[in-house]
């Protein structure tokens, strides 16, 4: 029988992280449009606004199973400022956006705008999909349209370095179950990430056999995949070792959901290389 072993001072430190975290999910969805309006505005971001009635089951059901879903959650949030409305509590905003069925999701920039929207039930990947797609819209639409001097050639921009598991050791996080900071004189690149090791006899280990050091997925959080299909980075904050294999987790929470049915988790599709791995358009 296989078994999830944690690290022992990566368990110390979630714990007292997890309350915080608790307290976040809780708060992630506003229900006052002028004070999400007013967030939206000082971090430049979109606002996704939910339309809900009491008397409408797909909105319950959406409520419960997409919109109180953590892994949803944590990805909407960080790219969105979120607010839920009652529309018959709130008559005049949803005559606004132009509301007549529920749930009906309408995604504006800071200055209200309307981006995109959509009516209907939306499954759990679909709604995060919907939800980037905006993001990405807005960001597309924000950038300024500059041309460059005839005859100049803008350099394309630099490769950002993609640092696996924050610089530390691969091979002594696998071996030793330690987290020790590798040394940049050694570093291997493997699938389009960046690692540091921490010795020449590390360097040597990890190249021969890339496969048992590199964390799974990319270091992606294999619970994130599964319920948005969104490739999301993991902490070093939250990982865990199955069969032999590390794995990273954007929260406390969700490595309480692995470790309840790995299985189902590693059964996720693979994260091939890096340009899979999505991350916040706006920050």
């Amino acid at each position: 029988m296989r078994t999830v072993s944690f690290s022992a001072a990566l368990f110390s430190v979630t714990l007292c992280l997890t309350a915080q975290g608790s307290a976040d999910e809780l708060s992630a969805w506003s229900s006052n449009f002028e004070t999400a309006q007013q967030e939206a505005q000082r971090l430049d971001r979109p606002m996704l606004i939910h339309f809900y009635t009491d008397w409408c089951f797909p909105c319950r059901r959406m409520e419960k199973d997409v919109l109180s879903r953590p892994t949803v959650t944590q990805v909407l949030e960080s790219r969105l400022i979120l607010v839920k409305l009652n529309a018959e509590h709130h008559p005049q905003i949803a005559q606004r956006f132009g509301v007549e069925l529920f749930p009906t999701d309408v995604i504006v920039d800071p200055a209200g705008k309307r981006i995109l929207s959509s009516t209907g039930y939306q499954e759990p990947d679909k709604y995060v999909r919907f939800a980037r797609d905006a993001e990405q819209m807005y960001v597309a639409n924000s950038r300024p349209t500059t041309g460059s001097p005839v005859g100049v050639t803008p350099e394309p921009p630099a490769e950002p370095l993609l640092l696996a598991i924050n610089g530390y050791c691969p091979v002594m996080l696998s071996t030793d179950r330690k987290w020790l900071k590798g040394d940049p004189q050694y570093t291997v690149k493997h699938r389009g990430q960046t690692y540091y090791l921490s010795s020449e006899e590390a360097m040597a280990a990890f190249e021969e056999e890339p496969s048992r050091y590199a964390p799974q997925l990319l270091g992606c959080d294999p619970v994130v995949l599964m319920d948005t299909d969104l490739a999301v980075l993991g902490s070093v904050k939250f990982g865990a070792f199955y069969d032999g294999q590390l794995f990273l987790f954007t929260t406390s929470e969700n490595r309480v959901t692995f470790k309840e049915d790995p299985e189902r988790y590693t059964r996720t599709r693979v994260v091939k290389n890096v340009d899979e791995i999505d991350r916040p358009l706006v920050r």
